[in-house]
């Protein structure tokens, strides 16, 4: 049998916006194992098992949307797959939805974020989008820089008192950390450290005609 491609959507939450995501992988690729999923493995001196996520997920950030790809050599239907999965792993990464069929992660150009936080802080993310800029310390090879990340900022709503979304750019050229927007939100209207007082979920992906990613 030619190897089959599968999508898993699951979330990411609870004491796991704590582990990176090279402790994902290593979360992941064991509970296939007590699953019994009969996952591809690559060739040569090192095989691993193949698996292939859309994109990592910041620390400290939750999401409801996370994807991965894996390739199976046994046809097993996605509801079997989704069932033995949700046995072998925790409700803090839960398994939404198993599907085939699904875009190119190439195909990615935005994340959507919820934001929940205090009022004086959705008072002003509202306003960035008029601001002008917005200023924010970036890491790059050669140590930080300073740089407006405004551009990469899509959209901005207010969804209650206390919340906020937030589009930002998530493509392979232009990928902005949600962590990092907060803040430089903070940091540009004088909100001081507000990082534990914020939850940050990732909700879902879209493509650059802005329909949703799946």
């Amino acid at each position: 049998m030619v190897p089959e491609n599968i999508r898993i959507k699951f979330h990411k939450k609870g004491r796991l916006i704590y582990i990176s995501h090279l402790d994902l992988c290593r979360t992941v690729c064991p509970a296939m194992i007590r699953a019994k999923i009969p996952v591809w493995y690559t060739e040569g001196y090192n095989p691993h098992p193949k698996m292939v996520f859309a994109q990592p997920l910041p620390l400290f950030v939750e999401s409801r949307c996370e994807l991965l790809d894996i390739r199976i050599t046994e046809h097993i239907g996605c509801d079997e797959i989704e069932k033995r999965l949700r046995q072998a792993l925790t409700p803090d990464l839960y398994v939404e939805e198993v599907y085939t069929g699904g875009a190119k992660f190439q195909e990615i150009e935005y994340a959507v974020y919820s934001v929940i936080c205090d009022r004086e802080f959705a008072d002003a993310a509202v306003t960035v989008s008029d601001s002008g800029s917005l200023p924010a310390e970036k890491k790059v090879k050669t140590g930080t820089v300073t740089a407006d990340i405004l551009p990469q900022v899509r959209s901005l709503r207010r969804t209650g008192d206390n919340e906020i979304e937030c589009v930002l750019s998530a493509s392979a050229s232009s990928y902005l950390n949600p962590v990092i927007f907060c803040k430089a939100v903070a940091d540009k209207y004088r909100l001081g450290d507000v990082g534990s007082a914020l939850n940050i979920v990732r909700t879902g992906w879209l493509k650059k005609d802005l329909t949703v990613f799946r």
